[in-house]
């Protein structure tokens, strides 16, 4: 049976979050024990990309979802270099990194969508809210403003 979606589920660049993460878990298990540090730094770049989207999602606050986007998306950048990393210590194949990077490339890409999307929005709530004060405003002063 199909989970039904709702709320940050049902965004595209979640999906593709949570998408990275199984990937990256399966990475994370190729990564010998003895590389604590840089097994514990994927897994906490990893859980911060989706962690802060769905964090800044329930804000209720545009800006502070903005701002919880672009900490997602520093993490996600994290995760590429991280990758790219695990893959000259040659705990995994061009082949894995590849598709691990296939993805986070696109998932970076919803993520800088999402975020001029949402800026646009701010710009057309700003103007308006302007737009709504300079009414108010000359309507206070009996039209002579």
């Amino acid at each position: 049976m199909e989970e039904k979606l709702y709320g940050h589920k049902k965004m595209i660049v979640w999906q593709m979050a949570d998408k990275l993460d199984v990937m990256i878990q399966k990475v994370w298990e190729k990564i010998p024990r003895t590389e604590y540090k840089l097994r514990e730094q994927l897994d906490s770049a990893t859980d911060s990309v989706g962690s802060n989207f769905v964090e800044g999602y329930y804000s209720n606050s545009l800006n502070e979802y903005i701002r919880f986007l672009r900490y997602s998306k520093r993490s996600l950048g994290e995760v590429q270099q991280r990758m790219r990393r695990i893959l000259r210590k040659r705990y995994i194949t061009e082949s894995e990194y590849k598709e691990v990077d296939s993805n986070a490339g696109r998932t970076m890409y919803l993520f800088d969508r999402l975020i001029e999307a949402l800026e646009r929005k701010r710009a057309n709530i700003e103007m308006a809210t302007k737009a709504n004060r300079a009414d108010r405003a000359r309507g206070a002063t009996g039209g002579k403003g």
